[in-house]
């Protein structure tokens, strides 16, 4: 790749914010400094080289670079640098081989990006999916593909283009997932948006919640504190609780269906309510439940009442 290319592309990569300026100007200087290729080479003489693997080649250098100054080096690329390219490394990003940590803001990039540890604190981006072991999020994060790890922690507001898979999942404050959630453990406070499904073993939330291609888990415990949707939820155990006093209550569930052994109910609307025992408690409109054992709070509303069969 001839120079003045390489430092147009470097040039764009400022511009966009990929890059901070100490980061340009120590490359810049580096290729600056050596002699220009010659110019009667045509196009086809070029060697095949990939724009965005060069200059990511080049930042990383320059960061190893400064890493050494500090005595750092060592460890600052290493083995994920091989294998993600590292587009927007500013002074409150770290890098080893076992951890990526973002303090302040800064984006990393890869296909997919692995890592043992994923940290974040302030503003960050992924761009492509994260495989690791442990995510902790504080503060804004945006995924821009896939999030598969063991642990997933967030605190703030968090969004994930794609699929959410976990063995635990803490959210506290906003969670967006464009697909779905696949867990053993969710627990979610605040705001929790999913536009596919969530399937677990335990889900507990308090907040508003939005599941739009429905809810399976053996466990369900919804503590209202908003509006909520959810088409279907099917679990050995349901129980959804309203938040505030009886005359003023603070949240409500919508649902088409909702399925298990026990369920017990407050301030939902649901057309089918299907289990062995169920509680309709205050505050619930329920066009039908079929059911062994009913009991139906007086200030709500069940039309049509089956036994089980």
């Amino acid at each position: 790749m001839k120079r003045k290319d390489i430092l147009r592309k470097l040039e764009e990569r400022l511009a966009r914010g990929e890059i901070n300026e100490k980061t340009y100007l120590e490359i810049k200087a580096r290729y600056e400094s050596e002699p220009e290729e010659p110019e009667e080479l045509g196009e086809a003489e070029l060697p095949n080289v990939d724009f965005a693997a060069t200059i990511g080649n080049a930042v990383a250098q320059a960061t190893a670079d400064a890493s050494r100054a500090a005595g750092d080096a060592a460890r600052a690329v290493g083995e994920a640098m091989r294998a993600m390219d590292f587009s927007g490394i500013g002074a409150g990003t770290k890098l080893s081989d076992e951890a990526i940590k973002i303090v302040g803001s800064g984006v990393v990039s890869g296909n997919p990006v692995k890592t043992v540890e994923f940290r974040s604190a302030g503003s960050a981006r992924v761009q492509g999916s994260l495989i690791a072991e442990v995510a902790r999020v504080a503060g804004a994060c945006s995924f821009e593909g896939d999030v598969q790890v063991e642990e997933f922690r967030s605190a703030g507001s968090v969004r994930i283009a794609g699929n959410l898979n976990a063995e635990t999942i803490e959210s506290s404050g906003s969670l967006q997932v464009e697909g779905s959630i696949k867990a053993e453990e969710v627990s979610s406070s605040g705001s929790l948006q999913v536009k596919g499904r969530v399937q677990a073993e335990e889900f507990r939330s308090s907040g508003s919640v939005r599941i739009d291609q429905g809810l399976t888990a053996e466990e369900v415990e919804i503590d209202l504190g908003g509006t909520s949707k959810i088409p279907t939820i099917e679990g050995e155990s349901v129980r959804v609780k309203a938040t505030g006093g009886f005359f003023r209550i603070r949240g409500e569930l919508t649902a088409e269906s909702i399925k298990g052994e026990d369920i017990e109910l407050e301030a939902t609307t649901a057309n089918l309510v299907k289990g062995e025992t169920v509680y309709i408690g205050p505050h619930c409109k329920i066009a039908a439940v079929e059911a062994s054992k009913l009991v139906v709070h007086e200030s709500s509303e069940v039309g049509e009442r089956r036994t089980a069969s």
